[in-house]
């Protein structure tokens, strides 16, 4: 299966309408669980955190996990992005699955389309 991104999509998307409740997965970025949006404007960015390191030797292996720190969110707009994004969910419409594909240039949303599987 193998690590992905996720995306969000504030538009609406043909094929799907207001889709900004769903959470999409890609593998077009770095696939390192990091997330990204699709804005209202057809911009495309990278959404950020800081996070802090919290030791807990409850944890077997790890003895610590990571944690956000408040209101460090910031957005990393991707001007120079040029392509297309593959995105899906797990979700079935009328009993297929959907691929969606967002074309950029230089960060900007210029087509947005799906084909069922």
């Amino acid at each position: 299966m193998g690590m992905f991104d996720y995306l969000r999509v504030e538009i609406e998307i043909p094929g799907c309408g207001d889709c900004s409740a769903e959470e999409f997965q890609t593998k077009d970025f770095e696939n390192l669980m990091y997330q990204y949006v699709i804005t209202k404007n057809g911009e495309l960015y990278k959404e950020c955190w800081e996070y802090k390191w919290i030791d807990d030797d409850s944890l077997q292996y790890t003895k610590g996990y990571l944690e956000r720190i408040p209101d460090s969110y910031r957005r990393e707009y991707l001007t120079n992005y040029h392509g297309d994004v593959n995105f899906y969910s797990g979700s079935m419409l009328a009993g297929k699955l959907r691929d969606y594909y967002a074309r950029f240039t230089e960060g900007k949303l210029t087509q947005i389309w799906y084909t069922d599987k």
